[in-house]
């Protein structure tokens, strides 16, 4: 192939994933070579990882984490050998390996349901705060948000102050007018990680106390 095509495969590739789940793929990787380094695993067979090689860094947590951490650890080692093309070789044996992880998961590993969030908490909220501030009322709106319109946090809030982005972010100007006589608005979320740039649209009904 030539440079330019080559270039503009590992562009897609480097925007196949959010940002997000980058970052947590490649502490993953991290995580990987690190117990490489431990056990001397030559450089040249950490890529591609041999199925044992896995199975034995899969086993390695048994008894310390959950076999869900375990499994983000072998989804991010199987990004990173998709980007580099190289092929996985993880078998059948690995899902046994996960199984034991999991029965061996130490209790400290999951924790209980946390309780859900309620109307109450709201009311509770908004009266502990300054609505005349813009910190203060931007931080009840992002609640009144996420909870009318069951959404996650992460999904209307910039996760980096430091690199705020407002084409993946929600803004004052992707809240629509109403469109009934009730009050109620659509709300563009503009980057969502199952659409992408395509974004969603949510229903913000207008509440009876608002």
């Amino acid at each position: 192939l030539s440079a330019p095509s080559t270039a503009k495969i590992n562009l897609a590739l480097s925007h196949a994933w959010a940002e997000s789940t980058s970052a947590k793929y490649q502490a993953s990787v991290d995580t990987f070579l690190q117990f490489c380094e431990v056990e001397l695993v030559p450089p040249h067979l950490r890529l591609p990882a041999s199925d044992n090689l896995l199975c034995a860094f899969a086993a390695s947590k048994v008894g310390s984490v959950s076999a869900g951490i375990v499994q983000g650890y072998l989804a991010g080692i199987k990004a990173w050998h998709i980007l580099n093309n190289k092929p996985w070789l993880g078998s059948l044996r690995i899902h046994y390996i996960l199984n034991g992880v999991a029965n061996l998961a130490p209790s400290s590993s999951t924790k209980p349901p946390r309780p859900p969030v309620s109307h109450l908490m709201l009311v509770l909220l908004a009266s502990n705060l300054n609505l005349t501030f813009n910190l203060d009322c931007c931080c009840f709106a992002a609640a009144c948000m996420a909870f009318w319109g069951q959404l996650r946090l992460g999904e209307i809030l910039s996760p980096w102050e430091k690199s705020f982005s407002s084409s993946n972010t929600v803004c004052c100007s992707h809240l629509m007018p109403p469109f009934n006589e009730k009050g109620s608005r659509l709300c563009h979320l503009p980057f969502t990680k199952v659409a992408k740039s395509r974004g969603e649209s949510v229903v913000i009904c207008r509440q009876a106390d608002a």
